[in-house]
């Protein structure tokens, strides 16, 4: 072999080893992605299932006959209808009085610094990390004295302490890093502060806004604790609830829960897709200007 064959042969050899490593790269990707995303498709295939094929041993991913019978039987009870409308109302409730209340709290603790402003913050963001279970009683007590138990009302205004510390924690470092220059020309322009955050820094702000908007409702949509706690009927109760009923003390109704599910994950899903460009803009400006 001559000597100007090894560097070419190094090269090939090279060229294959990264070759390979993409390849397992990619492969471990799409193992990790179908891992990630086989509890969601199972659901879907097993609202699509007859019962006998829900109970099949061995179990099976596919169905072998499809059919529509789990949802219309969901559709059919008007309740589980009532209570996804309930979840919509409670989560864009909750949502939009916690960004009144959260975007100009995470403006103030990112803006302006005084004594107690590290402990209030701090204080802000602790009782995000309480389990919802630990708030439910004294939310019960409280609320049932109020007489909002089983209200909708009362479920918006019971979501707002997870909401808030999650739209003020995702906010207020967002706001830390915003350009000083133009919060300086808003005030060589006589801005004050309240309307230097809603005329020039919110416009500047909207992917930020938007994600944790997003974040938040979904904790709001994905709560179940409080909702189970604070609701009786199904005129107040949301759709985790609904979908726990179907298990029951005797049985568990796999179908219908399943179905069930799967329309209350399909609106998720649907802004989640819609929304991606918005929510890796929101997350990267954020990631950027740190």
């Amino acid at each position: 072999m001559t000597t100007q064959q090894l560097p070419l042969r190094r090269g090939r050899n090279t060229q294959g080893r990264r070759l390979s490593r993409g390849t397992a790269f990619v492969l471990l990707s799409a193992a990790a992605v179908f891992l990630f995303l086989l509890p969601i498709i199972w659901i879907f295939t097993t609202a699509l299932k007859p019962t006998n094929e829900i109970f099949a041993i061995p179990p099976q991913l596919l169905p072998q006959a499809p059919t529509g019978e789990h949802f219309a039987a969901v559709f059919t009870d008007g309740s589980i209808l009532k209570m996804f409308s309930n979840s919509l109302l409670v989560g864009a409730g909750a949502t939009f009085l916690s960004l009144l209340l959260g975007v100009p709290a995470a403006f103030g603790f990112a803006r302006f610094r005084y004594r107690m402003s590290g402990p209030l913050l701090g204080a802000a963001l602790v009782t995000r990390m309480f389990p919802p279970v630990a708030l439910a009683l004294p939310f019960f007590l409280e609320f049932r004295e109020l007489g909002l138990i089983n209200n909708t009302a009362g479920l918006i205004l019971a979501y707002i302490p997870i909401v808030l510390p999650l739209i003020i924690w995702m906010l207020e470092g967002f706001f830390r890093e915003f350009p000083e220059e133009v919060l300086e020309a808003a005030r060589l322009d006589g801005l004050g502060t309240l309307r230097s955050l809603v005329q020039v820094v919110l416009p500047l702000s909207r992917p930020a806004v938007g994600v944790a908007a997003l974040f938040g409702f979904l904790a709001a949509w994905n709560e179940f604790v409080i909702a189970l706690s604070l609701t009786r009927t199904p005129e107040a109760q949301t759709m985790p609830v609904g979908i726990a009923s179907y298990i029951t003390q005797f049985q568990t109704v796999w179908g219908q829960m399943t179905a069930a599910s799967v329309i209350y994950l399909v609106p998720v899903l649907v802004i989640t897709i819609i929304a991606q460009r918005g929510i890796i803009s929101g997350l990267m400006s954020g990631a950027s200007k740190g």
